[in-house]
């Protein structure tokens, strides 16, 4: 397929894709299932120009190819497409990683391997045995070794059940996947991805994990220095990692002492689901690793105020790029957004064209919310009893910062408030609210039903708004008013019950 002449191709080029585990396998038809089929869904990736690399999931808890040394999806008894598929690869002798890695470099794409260095898919209904022997996951070591979790005594969430890589066998079990990986395929570079699922060692052990870590890293850049000796070129080490520096040391990703050794090559600050980061900070990290190190922020276009305060929309994931490339990210990264490749490609080319292009992005439907789901800004109760402690709320004001991105001349914007159904809706007539130290004019009121969004389908394109904002108050924001990385919204409230549960800067031109 040619490629789109929009803009110059080396400039457009702004994109790293992650290939999920299932989506490929699972949502492409048998007739895919071949050569052809595998080339040409880099191809269809390529059609825009804007990715720079593609990163390919090679396991869950279980490999996605046929591995000498892990347990195979190929081999789990169920009747699937997700296995089904990856066991007729097999039998036709289509190695997926091989062809897309060499089509990548044949498109001059970067071609990754991405390993999800903790999956920890239905562990938490596993260790309830509220799975079947034949489920796809957990594997089969995870179930004969409970010694090996994290925190076996628990299983109210999957993290419970995450591998402790405090445990030498879990590291080597590990490592063994990375040497298998290094050893069987040329890379352009290979991912760590801890955010699969993050929760490396025992409650209480995070930070003493971190001279572990610091070591098995160490060991995996040796795996490839040697891969490198075999291939003939220098074979990049990537890492997504969650936003904060003082997230990472605390789950025990040293990723300062990982730079000072040569193991950080790219580092992609990434949130967990929903957590959508609208403040990321490059700059910081910047000041934290060496000066050539490549970095990107995850964009996706699913977000929460707070955990189960969720919206899914594309106007989300363009906030997130406008704001990721305000903080200075080198490159934007685009996780679980396959999905739309088999289900609606047109949309996402659209997308990708957008978000790749910072005037474009200027001028498209975009919007912000304050901090992200990890370090939760929202609900905010509208009185307090106690003022002066925290330095966003020296008295009884409410201060939600946003950023705005990129603006054009043409650029309309509207802050939404969203109140939680205790709130006394009459006295909030007249409520003021300033945008960096200007009122701003109320334009309408909203009444919303709280039944109206299917909170058990956590896919699904949402409304505008959470089920738990059913009175939302709008107001008009000069452009003019608006900084790019960083805006303070001021809000007065009366001393009422209630609570802010929503707020979002939408940017339109």
């Amino acid at each position: 397929m040619a490629l789109l002449k929009k803009k110059n191709v080396l400039q457009m080029k702004k994109i790293y894709f992650n290939e999920d585990n299932q989506h490929f396998y699972h949502f492409h038809p048998e007739s895919d299932m071949t050569p052809e089929g595998v080339r040409n869904l880099v191809d269809t990736y390529a059609q825009t120009g804007t990715v720079k690399g593609i990163l390919f999931c090679t396991n869950m808890q279980r490999a996605l190819y046929d591995s000498d040394v892990w347990e195979r999806f190929k081999d789990v008894e169920q009747n699937i497409p997700y296995v089904n598929h990856l066991r007729l690869l097999s039998e036709r002798g289509v190695d997926q990683f091989k062809i897309w890695l060499q089509r990548c470099g044949e498109l001059d794409i970067e071609g990754w391997l991405s390993m999800r260095m903790n999956d920890s898919h239905g562990l938490k209904e596993a260790a309830e045995q509220l799975y079947s022997d034949h489920q796809p996951w957990p594997s089969r070591k995870w179930k004969e070794n409970p010694q090996w979790r994290r925190a076996p005594y628990r299983s109210e969430r999957s993290w419970e059940g995450s591998y402790n890589y405090s445990i030498p066998e879990v590291r080597e079990h590990h490592l063994n996947l990375v040497r298998e990986l290094f050893n069987k395929y040329d890379m352009f570079g290979f991912e760590c991805d801890w955010m699969r699922w993050g929760m490396m060692f025992a409650p209480g052990f995070e930070r003493d994990g971190q001279k572990i870590l610091t070591d098995f890293v160490q060991e995996i850049r040796n795996i490839a220095d040697a891969a490198e000796n075999r291939v003939g070129h220098k074979i990049r080490l990537a890492h997504r990692v969650p936003s904060h520096p003082e997230s990472c040391l605390n789950y025990g990703f040293d990723l300062i002492e990982w730079g000072k050794n040569g193991c950080v090559d790219m580092l992609t600050l990434s949130g967990f689901l929903e957590g959508t980061n609208f403040d990321p900070q490059v700059k910081l990290w910047r000041k934290l690793l060496p000066e050539n190190t490549i970095i990107n922020v995850v964009a996706e276009s699913a977000c929460a105020a707070y955990p189960g305060n969720s919206l899914h929309t594309y106007d989300i994931l363009r906030g997130a790029a406008a704001a990721a490339w305000s903080s200075g990210a080198d490159n934007l990264y685009l996780f679980n957004e396959c999905y739309r490749e088999s289900e609606n490609l047109k949309a996402l080319n659209e997308m990708m064209l957008t978000i790749a292009d910072e005037e474009k992005l200027s001028r498209s439907s975009r919007r912000m919310i304050p901090g992200e789901s990890a370090r939760t800004v929202l609900p905010v109760k509208l009185t307090v009893p106690h003022i002066g402690v925290d330095m966003g709320r020296m008295e009884q004001n409410i201060t939600l910062r946003m950023p705005a991105g990129k603006l054009s001349a043409e650029t309309k914007a509207v802050l939404s408030l969203g109140f939680s159904d205790d709130t006394e809706r009459e006295r909030l007539t007249g409520l003021p609210v300033r945008c960096n130290t200007v009122s701003l004019t109320f334009i309408e009121s909203l009444e919303l039903p709280p039944d109206r969004i299917d909170q058990n389908n956590i896919f699904q394109l949402f409304s505008d708004y959470p089920r738990d904002a059913v009175y939302v108050m709008r107001y008009a924001v000069p452009a003019k008013l608006l900084k790019e990385t960083f805006n303070a919204f001021e809000i007065l409230p009366p001393k009422i019950k209630g609570s802010i549960v929503w707020a979002s800067l939408e940017l339109d031109s």
